[in-house]
């Protein structure tokens, strides 16, 4: 017998444009089971356009919303974007009968307003009515569902490849101080895209003065090419920062593909490793 979906209109913010495939698997899931499924943007104008056709959909699933208002542009810049933010959520609240707000991290990655940050996080709160993580924390009351794994698509034969660090390079991964410690006799390749000038920088110094081994690649691969490098790779390392972390879509990618995972000994460690034998946990790197 034919599974019979529920009758409901799910929308999921933010769209999805072609590099979050997290967005793309959440959609899946959701489409099995449910009529209606779309991605949608944040405005008061798209809401304020939404409530005046008189509109209201089911549900509005949240991800990574309380990042993008409270990132450092100075006071008045973050005054206005959470104002414009608060007059978003009052409108929302108007335009779906129920939100679920998905934690994904304890704080953004990039340099933010902790007061604004605080505040936005806070109205996320006060009008949503389910927070949902993907693993337990103890910072806050959750509704605890497994992290998605990705899809499995066929990827092109690539030769054998040890260990690899890839996805965007950002302060918090610590690739620095992972390259402090390598063996210079242990190959290793790293491809992300580097938006820091400073951290590329130091990056390419580290590698140029003691790691002959080690290919840095400073650039975006499309989810086909990575998806072969993660078919053929033996070690994944990841060292992101615990006290930033809830989730982690790039564990989560490579894990999918059967890569061995190497993560520093951490809650986050722990938790994944519990489900997985293929994580691995350090001390340190």
């Amino acid at each position: 017998m034919q599974k019979c979906k529920i009758a409901k209109d799910i929308c999921i913010f933010p769209r999805y444009r072609g590099d979050n495939e997290y967005l793309l698997n959440l959609s899946f899931i959701l489409k099995n089971n449910f009529s209606s499924v779309e991605f949608v943007g944040f405005s008061p104008k798209s809401m304020l356009k939404m409530l005046l056709n008189r509109r209201k959909s089911d549900v509005l699933i949240l991800n990574w919303l309380e990042d993008y208002p409270c990132l450092k542009k100075g006071v008045l810049a973050e005054g206005f974007e959470t104002l414009r933010f608060v007059l978003g959520m009052v409108i929302t609240g108007f335009c779906y009968k129920k939100i679920i707000w998905i934690r994904h991290s304890y704080k953004p990655h990039l340099e933010y307003s902790k007061l604004c940050y605080r505040t936005i996080c806070g109205v996320i709160g006060f009008f949503s009515d389910s927070i949902v993580t993907h693993r337990r924390v103890q910072e806050f009351k959750s509704q605890v569902i497994s992290h998605p794994l990705y899809k499995k698509t066929k990827a092109n034969t690539l030769a054998p490849l040890y260990d690899l660090i890839f996805g965007n390079i950002k302060s918090y991964k610590k690739i620095p101080l992972i390259l402090q410690n390598w063996e210079p006799k242990r190959e290793h390749k790293i491809i992300g895209k580097c938006k820091s000038a400073d951290l590329n920088s130091e990056i390419t110094t580290l590698i140029k003065d003691r790691l002959p081994k080690v290919i840095y690649e400073n650039r975006f691969m499309e989810v086909e090419e990575l998806n072969g490098l993660l078919s053929s790779v033996t070690f994944v390392i990841l060292d992101h920062e615990e006290a930033s972390m809830i989730a982690c879509e790039t564990f989560y990618h490579a894990i999918s593909y059967g890569a061995n995972v190497v993560l520093k000994d951490s809650e986050f460690g722990r938790t994944v490793k519990s489900e997985f034998p293929l994580v691995h946990l350090v001390e340190n790197f």
